[in-house]
């Protein structure tokens, strides 16, 4: 199992410290529901170098929320059905509210 660091950026410097996170092979859960449009486009765009560099994926399940998960990292949504889209680098999975998301992640081991 691993840990998920939870980050919610108040200036684009916090992008500074995401990328560090990102390079370390974290998984960060990320959240930008409280950014300006402005900001919330410049953090996506500093930060998607890093994912691409470390070939991470870049998943949004919800409207401003982000993970980042690193390459060496399996995760399910839960469902046998929503499996094939988990190997897009940016996935846009929508949920309604209620409904619950049970993510699973697992560190493969070389």
């Amino acid at each position: 199992m691993s840990d998920i660091i939870f980050i919610k950026p108040k200036s684009f410097e916090d992008s500074k410290r995401i990328v560090n996170y990102i390079v370390e092979d974290k998984i960060l859960h990320i959240n930008l529901t409280s950014s300006d449009k402005k900001m919330f486009q410049r953090i996506l765009d500093f930060i998607s170098g890093a994912i691409y560099l470390k070939d991470a994926k870049l998943l949004n399940p919800a409207e401003n929320i982000y993970l980042s998960i690193p390459k060496e990292t399996s995760f399910s949504w839960g469902e046998e059905d929503r499996e094939s889209k988990n190997k897009a680098n940016l996935v846009d999975l929508r949920y309604d509210e209620e409904e619950e998301i049970k993510i699973v992640f697992f560190k493969i081991k070389k």
